[in-house]
This record gives structure tokens, C-alpha cells and sequence, in this order.
């Protein structure tokens, strides 16, 4: 079992090559995820785009989409178009903002984002019971503060 009062403090060259582990480890699962999810006919990216809309009924930005998911707009608006064109999604024009297109669910979008955030869930979960509770409890903390400092920082 991990403890972090046990383990020395990371010098200058420990925590870039775990960083540079962590990193390359999540680009490889992605890269391994880079098909549809399974029966959901949704990639991993196309649910990153869309998750931000599986608890609002209401429509979204692009640009919002685009944010939440990390891609620039003209990424988000190919990804759309596909989406679009499969009848997952519809876009409309924003009525406060000629410029601004907004971005819903169709209900075959809706399920197909459901069944997608259930293999996402189910993905995390094996990544999760693989730590102790404790362990859990560490890396929920550390995670939520790295994400704060590199939101600040990077």
C-alpha cells in the first residue's frame, strides 16, 4: 500500500519522468480507444465533445463544446458535421448571437452518448478498483489539484 507520508519527496527528475508515465499512459489508452466505443457508435472523442450535453436539456455553443473537450472550434464543427450527418446531433442558429451555432442531442444522440458514458464509467471503474480505497481517496485529491494547477499554470 502507497502511502505518500512514506515516500520521499519527488526531486527535480522523479516527478517530469512520472508526469512524462502518466501522460504517455493516457495517450496510449486513448489511442487504443480511437474507434467507435464499442456498440455506441461514438468515438472517445466525439463523447468528450458531446458529454457536456448528456445533463442539459438545453442546447450548447460550439465554441462551448469545443472548450469543454479541448479541440479548437473548426475541430468541433468537422466532429459536428459527422454527427449531423448520423442524425446524432442538430445545430441551429444562435437567436442572441448570429455567429454563434447551437448544438443539440437528438434522442438516437442521447442514447447513443448513454451507452458511450457507460463504457467510460466502466473504463474508470477498472482503473479505480485496481487501487486501494485508500489509494482512491489519495489520487481523487491529487488528480483534482493537478487539474487546478495545470488549469492555472499551463
Amino acid at each position: 500500500m502507497l502511502s505518500f507520508s512514506a515516500v520521499p519527496a519527488a526531486t527535480t527528475t522523479d516527478f517530469p519522468a512520472a508526469w512524462e508515465e502518466f501522460t504517455r499512459a493516457v495517450r496510449r489508452a486513448r489511442g487504443r480507444a480511437a474507434g467507435p466505443l464499442d456498440d455506441s457508435g461514438l468515438t472517445l472523442a466525439q463523447y468528450q465533445l458531446l458529454e457536456p450535453l448528456r445533463s442539459d436539456e438545453e442546447e450548447l455553443t460550439v465554441s462551448v463544446l469545443a472548450v469543454g473537450a479541448g479541440v479548437a472550434p473548426p475541430t468541433a464543427t468537422r466532429m459536428l458535421d459527422a454527427l449531423v450527418r448520423d442524425g446524432l446531433v442538430t445545430r441551429r442558429p444562435a437567436e442572441h448571437d448570429r455567429r454563434a451555432v447551437l448544438i443539440a442531442l437528438t434522442p438516437a444522440g442521447r442514447e447513443a452518448l448513454a451507452r458511450a458514458g457507460r463504457l467510460v464509467e466502466a473504463a474508470r471503474a477498472r482503473v479505480r478498483d485496481s487501487l486501494t480505497v485508500e489509494e482512491q481517496v489519495q489520487a481523487a485529491a491529487l488528480l483534482r489539484r493537478l487539474a487546478a494547477v495545470v488549469e492555472e499554470r499551463l
